[in-house]
């Protein structure tokens, strides 16, 4: 009889404890601007200024919704996708998350894409909406140094500008990423686990990009005759720092208009991860 009395007061207390201390779960915290060490890459940008509103429109007008007030928006030649781990401090990549996976894909995060060719006046110029300093190398016969400095110029001195963007995609992770990586054995997804875990890491929830953007440049004074005669033969340029497809279009002597194809990443909006 002792027995049974001891044995039911261990199994009480057992289950009191198991009780007591729930099992631990994945949760995402939005961080703050005071929480960038914004100084270590310029390739983050704080969210405030003319740049980060005109951002911001184009994205609200488009989409129809508000993108969250404290994103973070990030220059074109540094494309950290959805799941990228980042160091807070380095504001370095740490590690990536393949979203391909089958343990995640379909059900741990939302694709929305929506065409959208609106045009509209810029406040500022092109080189400061991209956010970056660049440099345009045409690929054709006769576009010498003076030429390239040129056309690149026209970048930084537009007096009127348009801007007329593609189509918009919108990703972000869903609840379910967190309950997946709290109940998975799948090798990869506890390593990605464990970095995501690290206070000194966060990670990125949802990203806003633009498949293409078009520039129509007014310029101070006509561009000179031979830039005029280059244009018109709808040239390709490299771009400095940049994987991007640029096409460049004669408009008029004092008016060009610069495409620019590829993933034009706008905004995006980081996490940390914490264990409650």
């Amino acid at each position: 009889m002792r027995v049974l009395i001891f044995f039911s007061l261990l199994c009480y207390c057992f289950y009191a404890c198991s009780e007591a201390k729930p099992k631990q779960t994945i949760h995402f915290e939005p961080l703050t601007t005071s929480e960038f060490n914004f100084s270590a890459d310029s390739s983050f940008a704080i969210p405030k200024g003319n740049v980060w509103d005109e951002r911001k429109r184009m994205h609200d007008s488009c989409m129809g919704e508000s993108f969250p007030a404290n994103a973070i928006f990030i220059k074109t030649q540094d494309a950290f996708f959805l799941g990228c781990i980042v160091n807070r401090k380095t504001l370095q990549r740490v590690k990536n998350l393949d979203i391909r996976n089958p343990l995640l894909f379909g059900s741990a995060f939302n694709f929305i894409t929506k065409p959208c060719y609106e045009k509209h006046q810029l406040g500022i110029s092109p080189a400061a909406f991209i956010h970056d300093k660049i440099a345009l190398n045409i690929n054709i016969d006769g576009a010498d140094a003076a030429i390239n400095k040129e056309v690149t110029n026209t970048l930084y001195d537009a007096v009127y500008t348009e801007i007329e963007s593609g189509s918009w995609i919108n990703m972000e992770f869903t609840g379910a990423l967190g309950k997946i990586l709290d109940t998975t054995t799948n090798d990869q997804l506890l390593e990605y686990r464990k970095y995501l875990l690290d206070t000194t890491n966060m990670v990125l929830i949802r990203s806003s990009s633009i498949t293409d953007i078009s520039f129509y440049i007014t310029t101070p004074k006509p561009m000179s005759k031979q830039l005029q005669q280059i244009l018109s033969q709808k040239p390709f340029a490299n771009i400095s720092n940049s994987n991007f497809k640029t096409q460049l279009f004669f408009i008029s002597s004092n008016s060009l208009q610069v495409k620019f194809s590829g993933i034009f990443q706008i905004m995006g909006q980081f996490m940390q991860c914490k264990l409650e």
